[in-house]
């Protein structure tokens, strides 16, 4: 089964077992919803009551936004479940056309690829963990009666016992397990399709590299069984983007906002505790952002080295049909395939540089006006 695959590790188990796709699990994953919405709610009405705390203010941003972020990561993948496991079913079906035709070039690299997803994912599941234990644990190290996540309850006083002892219960138990389990697999699973992405190019500028030179009719049946290939890979950035797009593009907006909110919360906090805490919910934001945007631009400029590989070809003495392969293939790859946010801001470098450059001019904004 797809979910057995070693390039998906345990995160796609972990959402199986949850209930996140294939809905075997309603029981569980109903409560839980219900649950996060209703501490979103309770987090932004806390914000009228704290709004004179710009500190408390600040860190209560972040929590709200981060909390939001995976309940519409898990929303999307619970809304296009189908689409989910179907992609995921294709990535399957690379490794088993690779294995049964004992495609020697195609196994010898997707073998390997399953080492680099598994150690990203297991990094991933144990840094973002350790940032839930912290968070858990934060309120009873600064000896403070507070929430994890800060609630405000019409009518009642949610730090007085035992509903204090009861909120904070759920938080610890349901709210940031669900953060690490919607969160950190999403992130994994969309590294590890674009780093599956990434080698199926590789594949294809190999064969195009050690194409033989033999026949204009088997060099013309060759070219056109790699002329297929590429449009195969050409629909898998495609429905990867699809898929992913609308979170990149939440992403995007969110994390400039609260990347320039820890950066406010560094100057206010006034206790040791929280400035590491916020330092470390910085590189988790840093961290996840890297990787996305680091692995996306590697799509994006392996698609392109496609062509350097089909220009290497010995076409010149070819016939003219083959010449015309070579010709479409060649206008193929001038444009690159890219994954974007929300189909307006390609995931590059660049992107991610513009992002940091954008929440560091709106520290400086924040900053000057707090001077004021």
């Amino acid at each position: 089964m797809y979910y057995d695959l070693a390039l998906f590790h345990c995160n796609v188990k972990i959402w199986k077992y949850i209930g996140f796709i294939e809905f075997k699990n309603k029981y569980r994953t109903t409560p839980i919803i219900a649950i996060v919405f209703l501490t979103i709610f309770c987090q932004i009405t806390n914000f009228l009551f704290i709004w004179h705390d710009l500190s408390a203010l600040v860190m209560n941003s972040f929590m709200t936004a981060i909390l939001a972020n995976s309940l519409v990561r898990i929303l999307i993948v619970m809304k296009n479940q189908n689409a989910f496991i179907e992609f995921m079913r294709g990535i399957e079906s690379w490794y088993k056309e690779a294995e049964i035709t004992n495609d020697i070039v195609a196994w010898s690299i997707l073998k390997e690829v399953p080492k680099r997803t598994v150690a990203i994912s297991k990094f991933s599941l144990i840094f973002g963990g350790s940032g839930g234990v912290l968070t858990a644990f934060v309120p009873m190290l600064m000896g403070q009666r507070t929430h994890p996540y800060s609630v405000y309850i019409f009518g009642v006083d949610a730090l007085k016992s035992p509903l204090y002892e009861i909120i904070y219960f759920i938080q610890m138990f349901i709210i940031i397990p669900f953060i690490i389990t919607a969160y950190i697999p999403f992130t994994n699973l969309f590294i590890s399709w674009l780093i599956f992405g990434i080698n199926i190019l590789k594949i294809l500028r190999k064969k195009f590299e050690q194409m033989p030179v033999v026949n204009d009719r088997e060099q013309l049946k060759c070219l056109k069984a790699l002329i297929k290939y590429h449009k195969r890979i050409i629909r898998f950035g495609q429905t990867l983007e699809g898929l992913v797009s609308f979170v990149c593009l939440v992403e995007f907006v969110l994390f400039t906002l609260m990347l320039c909110v820890l950066l406010v919360c560094i100057l206010l906090v006034d206790t040791t505790m929280l400035r590491v805490t916020t330092v470390i919910y910085i590189l988790c934001i840093l961290y996840a952002l890297f990787l996305s945007y680091w692995h996306a631009n590697e799509f994006s400029s392996e698609s392109v080295l496609i062509a350097d590989a089909v220009y290497s070809i010995d076409w010149i003495n070819s016939s003219v049909e083959v010449r015309k392969c070579v010709l479409i293939l060649l206008v193929r790859c001038q444009t690159s395939l890219k994954i974007s946010a929300g189909g307006m801001y390609p995931m590059t470098l660049e992107a991610f540089q513009a992002l940091l450059n954008a929440a560091y001019t709106y520290f400086n904004m924040l900053r000057g006006f707090m001077a004021k």
